[in-house]
């Protein structure tokens, strides 16, 4: 595996992001490109980290490489994250009684919960939500104990193919500023009956339901709740990069955070131990995968267990990744679905083959809402409804766009795949 710096050699990705990125790369770091950029292209950088949740890691990997103006609008940034992680501990603090005295049991999912094990400081750490896993037995009654203190599903999710119910959120009236670490955008609450949904993946993860029997208590945000195991908690952190790769909707944080981990592991071999025991050889293939883009993009060390599970990667996977690797950040510019390729590498059924195929190039499921779903139904102004509407159709029709314009790079691409 090569672990010399490929953004800033990516003609394909506009330069801002392909600076951005070439900073955060762990071997290899280059910020020249960042003092390359003009005072637009300082605006778009901006506008891709807050977007991609980089803002603060670029501020912590390239302070000397900022601008003065840029400099003062990350601290203010950072001081803005420091409310919001404050609220954050709260609500956990707030979630954790209301669910101890309705005798729910529960443990929560990254954010503040795996800061530590990933090295991360919480106040350095944007997070928009709270993710709970509850037993699928337990979830309903959960949402509905909840309930009281404000938190209704968003409409129009019931049906989309998640591991989670429909997020849970506060009504409290908030309009979209365009600032995104803004103290008032309220944090919402998923709770997950699930780890890994097989069924829509058509990829199997034997042995992980035994995330909830090795669970561990941890003290999040004050409060004393349940948490992964070490070993689960990178495993799921990889199985939730690799959903979001397999679905075309990677976001770049998710990556480095995952390249930072294996960094900071690299030599603990107690950890890799306790993980190649506790860990199925299919789980940790796919567990692989994602490290194997993590490798890619920051170039991070690869522990030796790890490295072993990618060379027995099937060889469609391996082709993809000398092809494709970079595919899911131009992506975010230029459309493409090449993660498909990826996807059907790693399948095993024909049939699945087929089913996957069929959902990736024509998704039937509509999108959730975007507008103003924070904003209670009789505090809709009728502008505000015609305005909810109107975004919902232009935002559908980009989609449709998107997945009809996007079919003859599909073809070209598989061939790409197929035969090098």
């Amino acid at each position: 595996m090569n672990g010399a710096n490929p953004w800033p050699v990516c003609p394909r990705l506009p330069r801002p992001a392909a600076a951005v990125l070439a900073a955060l790369h762990l071997r290899e770091p280059a910020t020249d490109p960042l003092g390359e950029l003009n005072e637009r292209e300082w605006c778009e950088a901006l506008d891709y980290c807050d977007r991609s949740q980089l803002t603060l890691p670029l501020a912590g990997a390239a302070a000397g490489a900022l601008p003065d103006w840029v400099r003062r609008r990350v601290e203010e940034d950072a001081r803005k994250n420091c409310i919001r992680t404050r609220a954050l501990e709260e609500l956990y603090r707030t979630l954790a009684g209301r669910l101890d005295e309705a005798r729910i049991e529960f443990l929560a999912l990254k954010g503040l919960a795996h800061c530590e094990l990933f090295g991360a400081i919480p106040s350095r750490r944007v997070q928009y939500d709270i993710d709970l896993y509850i037993p699928q037995e337990s979830v309903n009654c959960a949402a509905e104990a909840l309930a009281p203190l404000g938190f209704e599903p968003i409409q129009g999710m019931e049906d989309s193919p998640t591991d989670h119910l429909p997020a849970l959120i506060r009504k409290t009236g908030w309009e979209w500023r365009g600032d995104f670490f803004d103290p008032d955008i309220p944090v919402s609450v998923e709770l997950h009956f699930q780890f890994w949904n097989e069924e829509f993946e058509a990829l199997t993860a034997p042995g992980i339901d035994e995330f909830w029997r090795r669970r561990v208590r941890f003290t999040v945000g004050g409060a004393a709740i349940d948490v992964l195991c070490p070993a689960d908690s990178f495993g799921y952190a990889a199985l939730h990069l690799l959903r979001h790769l397999l679905r075309g909707s990677v976001k770049p944080f998710h990556v480095y955070e995952l390249a930072r981990f294996l960094e900071l592991h690299r030599s603990d071999d107690c950890f890799w131990r306790e993980w190649t025991r506790l860990h199925d050889p299919a789980l940790k293939q796919l567990e692989a995968v994602a490290c194997r883009l993590a490798e890619a993009w920051f170039g991070c060390s690869v522990p030796g267990e790890i490295a072993g599970e990618i060379a027995r990667l099937p060889d469609g996977a391996r082709r993809w990744f000398d092809t494709f690797a970079l595919s899911p950040a131009i992506g975010a510019f230029r459309s493409n679905k090449d993660e498909l390729w990826l996807h059907l590498s790693l399948l095993h059924s024909g049939s699945h083959v087929w089913r996957i195929a069929r959902q990736r190039l024509l998704p039937l499921q509509l999108p959730g809402p975007v507008y103003a779903v924070h904003v209670p139904q009789n505090g809709l102004t009728p502008a505000m409804r015609v305005k909810k509407h109107a975004r919902y159709a232009a935002f559908l029709a980009s989609r449709l766009r998107h997945h009809v314009a996007v079919l003859p790079s599909v073809a070209v691409s598989g061939m790409r795949w197929r035969w090098g």
